[in-house]
C-alpha cells in the first residue's frame, strides 16, 4: 500500500490566507510545469488553510519518494516547510475527504 508523509507548508507571519494562496497557485503551478514527475507524486492538501504563530498553513501529503524533493525546494521559493514526524504517515484511507483534497493529475 502506497503510503504518504504530511508536511506543513507556511507562510509569512500577518499574511493573509488569500495572499499566502495565491503564492502556493504560483509555486505549484510552476512546479507542474517544471516537474512533473515529482507533482505527480503530491497526492492531497487540506481543504481549510490553518495559522501557526501567526502563519497560515496549509499541508500536503506526498508519496514517500517525494519528500525529500519538496522539502529542499519549498523553503527556496519563499516558504517555510515543517519537516514531518512519525505521526505524519497516511495511507489514503487516513486522509478523510472532509478535510483533504485529493489532487488531480
Amino acid at each position: 500500500m502506497t503510503e504518504f508523509v504530511g508536511i506543513q507548508v507556511l507562510g509569512k507571519v500577518g499574511e493573509t490566507t488569500q495572499d499566502f494562496g495565491k503564492r502556493l497557485t504560483l509555486f505549484w503551478t510552476e512546479t507542474l510545469r517544471k516537474f512533473p514527475d515529482e507533482f505527480a507524486l503530491v497526492y492531497a492538501e487540506t481543504i481549510c488553510f490553518e495559522f501557526l504563530l501567526g502563519k497560515p498553513t496549509r499541508r500536503y501529503a506526498i508519496e514517500t519518494q517525494g519528500v525529500n524533493f519538496f522539502l529542499e525546494k519549498i523553503p527556496g521559493e519563499g516558504f517555510e516547510v515543517s519537516p514531518p514526524t512519525e505521526e505524519d504517515i497516511y495511507t489514503k484511507y487516513e486522509l478523510p475527504a472532509t478535510e483533504w483534497w485529493q489532487i488531480e493529475h
